[in-house]
């Protein structure tokens, strides 16, 4: 009967739950001292699960997901609502660069107090029932509404890359600005009218959306996104960037995939690569680790322009 329980709320349980479920509490205190069941926060428990063939980023993910839950389960139903960076994770929006140490809610009721208390953050704020939805059977603040509270407590950067996602996925555009507008003076609020501003659903991944942001903060001009070369032959390439008055593209590989590729793969990318050259273009292949070294990775492609200059 707990796991059934533990299964609607993210795995996680409370102590009282598992008390009525005919746990005593010398159970539980075995249980949690032999590893069999995890703390996740006072009162909140979850069995444990072997997760040692997570990523560390998806860990994290798992990790502040139980959080999210065992939270929740410790609140008044009705009280507050997921919110801010709490509520992009269960809309599935990327959470490269957000703070993940606090839950964040919005309060519900009539107690006005905000601000962090332990592992919790407390947002005060109006929510009509359009700003109010259910996930996984949690109160959440509505996607357009999430999108834009969290873009207002983040960095550019970070809020770039979860906008490029949900206009990928078709979130209403007319809406975010609708709020932005309402939200016109609060803190953060420009660094959340840049960021959609700048955002473009045409971005395909977290280290796209990263790149181009890199290509910005280093001045170099703006590309076109996923534009297709062809050839006499047919179509070459769907290319990241393209730089057109530069005769240049960027590629950016978000997989180490040449790492134990057959020699079929090897040969065809070269064969692509060729092709590109072939009609003029410079070729630049970016991966993850040049993300981290942006004046380099900006030399190397304006290397790439005066390259292209010369050629022609």
């Amino acid at each position: 009967m707990l796991a059934v329980v533990a299964d609607s709320q993210g795995g996680v349980f409370s102590r009282a739950q598992a008390l009525t479920c005919g746990y005593t509490p010398r159970g539980i205190r075995d249980r949690v001292r032999s590893g069999r069941w995890l703390r996740i926060r006072h009162g909140q428990y979850a069995e444990a699960v072997d997760l040692s063939r997570l990523a560390p980023w998806e860990l994290e993910l798992a990790r502040y997901r139980r959080l999210v839950y065992a939270v929740m389960n410790a609140m008044r139903p009705g009280s507050v609502a997921v919110s801010h960076q709490s509520s992009l994770l269960l809309h599935g929006l990327p959470l490269w660069g957000v703070d993940l140490s606090e839950v964040h809610l919005s309060r519900l009721d009539e107690r006005r107090h905000s601000g962090p208390v332990a592992d919790v953050r407390y947002h005060r704020g109006v929510l009509t029932s359009d700003d109010l939805t259910t996930i996984g059977g949690l109160a959440s603040t509505a996607l357009p509404r999430t999108i834009v509270e969290s873009a207002c407590t983040t960095s550019f950067e970070a809020a770039v890359i979860f906008l490029d996602a949900a206009l990928r996925d078709g979130v209403d555009e007319d809406d975010l600005r609708r709020l932005l507008r309402l939200t016109e003076f609060w803190p953060g609020s420009a660094t959340a009218r840049a960021a959609l501003g700048f955002a473009d659903g045409r971005s395909e991944s977290v280290g796209e959306s990263r790149m181009r942001v890199l290509m910005h903060n280093q001045g170099l001009p703006v590309p076109e996104l996923q534009v297709v070369y062809r050839d006499r032959d047919g179509i070459i390439a769907r290319v990241d960037f393209d730089f057109s008055d530069y005769n240049t593209v960027v590629e950016f590989d978000g997989k180490l995939k040449y790492a134990g590729a057959s020699s079929d793969v090897l040969v065809q990318e070269k064969i692509r690569e060729d092709r590109l050259r072939a009609i003029g273009l410079e070729v630049v292949r970016t991966m993850w680790p040049d993300l981290d070294r942006p004046a380099h990775t900006a030399g190397g492609i304006r290397a790439a322009f005066a390259r292209a200059r010369r050629t022609a």
